[in-house]
């Protein structure tokens, strides 16, 4: 199974997200709850760290560095055991 990684719809933030950095690579193994990557509010200008909705593998780096995403965008998969 592969679940998707997204910046959770945060209430203040509505708009766009820059990813700044991933913190893990393609391949990585990852547990429910590691920070993955990090991105910044185009509005506010505060940084946000993205956790592992799962425990598995990053099998998929769907945005880049200096990539715009809104919430609910797929930033990547991880795939189960």
């Amino acid at each position: 199974m592969v679940e998707n990684v997204v910046i959770a719809p945060v209430e203040s933030e509505t708009g766009e997200f820059t990813v700044l950095f991933w913190k893990v690579e393609k391949g990585d193994s990852v547990s429910e709850g590691d920070e993955l990557l990090v991105v910044e509010s185009a509005e506010e200008k505060t940084a946000l760290t993205v956790l592992a909705p799962c425990t598995g593998v990053l099998v998929e780096v769907a945005a880049g560095e200096e990539s715009k995403v809104a919430p609910g965008e797929v930033l990547g998969r991880i795939e189960t055991a």
